[in-house]
C-alpha cells in the first residue's frame, strides 16, 4: 500500500475514533448523569432510613448524589473527562468518587489481605462494599469501596445507566466502619 494512502486511512481512522470519544464523552460532560428521573419501568423503591451521629451534616457533592459525614469532612469536586469525579477527605479518611459510564468496580483488591465484599442498599440501588488491608511505608491502611452499577439513569443515552464509584483508605477499622456507614446515606438526586 503507498504511503500516502496509508497516512490518509489512518487520519480517517483517527477521526472515526475521535469523532466515537467526543459524541460519548461530551454527551456525559453536557448531560450530567442525575439530572433525569429514570423511567417508570426502572422506579426504585425509596431507600430505608439510615441511622448516623446525630452531629454529622450533610454534604450535596453537585454531583447528583449527596450524602452524611462526620464534622470535619470535606468534598471537593475534580475536573473530569468522561465522569463527575472528587475527593472526600475526612478525620480519619481520604476517598475519591467517580460517578459516570466507566466507574471501577474495584475488583482488583480482591486479591488483597483480609478481603471481604457484601452486598448493600443504597438509596435503593444494589450495591457492594469492598474491604482489605493495605501495607504502606507508614504501617496498614485500610481499603474501603463502594460500587453500585446501576446508580442513575443518563438522560442522554436512553437505556443506560451511570454507575456511582467511592473508595479510599481509613487509618483504622473503627475509621473504616465510620466511612462504610457513610455510604449507606448516599442519596441520588430525585
Amino acid at each position: 500500500m503507498p504511503r500516502a494512502t496509508a497516512q490518509i486511512l489512518a487520519g480517517l481512522l483517527t477521526l472515526i475514533v475521535v469523532g466515537i470519544f467526543a459524541y460519548w464523552g461530551l454527551g456525559a460532560l453536557i448531560w450530567h448523569p442525575a439530572t433525569v428521573p429514570e423511567p417508570a419501568t426502572a422506579a426504585r423503591p425509596p431507600g430505608e432510613a439510615i441511622e448516623y451521629p446525630a452531629d454529622w451534616k450533610e454534604i450535596d457533592t453537585g454531583q447528583g448524589f449527596s450524602f452524611y459525614a462526620p464534622p470535619g469532612t470535606q468534598f471537593h469536586a475534580l475536573p473530569g473527562k468522561d465522569s463527575s469525579i472528587g475527593e472526600i477527605a475526612g478525620p480519619a479518611f481520604n476517598l475519591r468518587t467517580d460517578f459516570g459510564f466507566y466507574s471501577n468496580n474495584l475488583h482488583e483488591v480482591e486479591d488483597y489481605p483480609d478481603y471481604s465484599q457484601r452486598q448493600v442498599s443504597v438509596d435503593g440501588r444494589d450495591g457492594l462494599v469492598r474491604r482489605a488491608t493495605m501495607g504502606s511505608d507508614n504501617g496498614a491502611s485500610y481499603f474501603i469501596g463502594l460500587y453500585i452499577q446501576e446508580a442513575v439513569f443518563h438522560r442522554a443515552y436512553p437505556g443506560r445507566w451511570a454507575a456511582l464509584e467511592i473508595h479510599g483508605s481509613a487509618d483504622s477499622p473503627q475509621s473504616r466502619a465510620m466511612v462504610e456507614k457513610m455510604f449507606l446515606t448516599v442519596q441520588f438526586a430525585k
